[in-house]
């Protein structure tokens, strides 16, 4: 776990602890250097003047649907889970209700719950992945230390955030978010921006004292780090759209890569119960794995195209109500996931 430590070199490194969660080559692919990614979709905006709706298609159909259908594997598609918790797996049923009803009177307030809840769900994937690289490392003990992180984490993506929200500029799909209590409150600007850095102190006074102490975990440290400058910079973006949809792109991958993490540790201690699910999970289905969920996403694709063409709803309602449908199931399967720790870093 920690024979790792030339990576930094052998002076810079003896502070460190390397609990990879697969191995090094891995985790920097798919969690974190992955971050690259994050302002693709703003290059092709501003650079090459691809439209917005396009990136928004482009985005959706190479990582963005495929990253959500493949909650279902874990899920829908797996027995043990929908036997176990049939009641929690029965109300998921409840969230495409709830979005055909907003997508059809207000569709001001789905997208505001949709983005409310999508900023957690992006916040709470990476505070799983630290839980992970933590109890690789054998600190999760240390409340102290994962309630800084926590606090770091969750507070990243709101100081710019809020400055649109409080001046009513907040602007997703040519639709205003506007949280009523929040407009013109310019006292929480100031209070945001100061919880954050307040965490960010915190962090780097603790992570500098974990080093002297011979035991900082450094993929934590550099998931985290990466994590807080994004997120802090993303919302200040004047095309929220664009801006939000490189933080889907990093967020996709990651999950991808998560899943079939998984979904491989399922196979090896045989927990799979769907031959499908078994037939493209491995160390060498990733690519099985990924086009499958593909297929799901054009599936979806056509539910909107049904209910345009064929029930005449207008094609930004048509879009939400499915697209929303999956995704609110896929977050709210997934804050389930997230707490359950031991399922990923466990050995083969």
């Amino acid at each position: 776990m920690y024979a790792e430590r030339t990576w930094l070199g052998s002076g810079a490194a003896s502070g460190w602890q390397m609990p990879w969660l697969l191995n090094k080559r891995w985790d920097l692919t798919y969690i974190s250097l992955s971050a690259i990614l994050v302002p693709i979709p703003l290059l092709l905006f501003y650079r090459f003047n691809v439209p917005s709706p396009v990136i928004d298609i482009l985005v959706a159909l190479i990582v963005g649907g495929p990253h959500m259908t493949s909650t279902y594997t874990l899920t829908f598609m797996d027995r043990n889970f929908t036997r176990r918790y049939p009641v929690y797996v029965a109300l998921a049923f409840a969230l495409p209700i709830l979005v055909t009803i907003l997508g059809m009177l207000d569709l001001r307030l789905l997208l505001t719950l949709f983005m409310m809840w999508a900023s957690v769900h992006v916040l709470h994937q990476i505070a799983y992945i630290t839980d992970c690289y933590r109890t690789k490392g054998n600190e999760m003990h240390n409340l102290v230390s994962r309630a800084i992180d926590y606090g770091v984490i969750f507070t990243s993506l709101y100081p710019f955030a809020i400055v649109k929200l409080v001046h009513n500029q907040f602007r997703i799909s040519d639709t205003d978010i506007t949280i009523p209590f929040l407009i013109n409150q310019d006292w929480l600007i100031y209070f945001f921006n100061a919880l954050f850095f307040f965490f960010v102190a915190l962090y780097l006074g603790k992570t500098y004292w974990e080093y002297q102490q011979h035991r900082a975990n450094f993929p934590k440290t550099l998931l985290i780090i990466i994590t807080a400058t994004i997120s802090y910079l993303i919302p200040s973006s004047h095309n929220l759209d664009v801006a939000f949809q490189g933080m889907n792109v990093w967020h996709s991958f990651q999950y991808l890569g998560l899943t079939w993490y998984l979904n491989r540790l399922r196979q090896e201690h045989g927990e799979i119960t769907s031959p499908v699910v078994k037939r493209i999970s491995g160390t060498q289905r990733g690519p099985l794995f990924y086009l499958f969920n593909v297929g799901l996403t054009l599936a979806a694709g056509v539910m909107v195209i049904v209910l345009n063409v064929v029930l005449r709803l207008p094609w930004i309602q048509s879009y939400y109500i499915v697209i929303l449908s999956c995704l609110l199931i896929h977050y709210y399967f997934d804050h389930f996931m997230f707490v359950r720790v031991n399922d990923l870093v466990r050995g083969p």
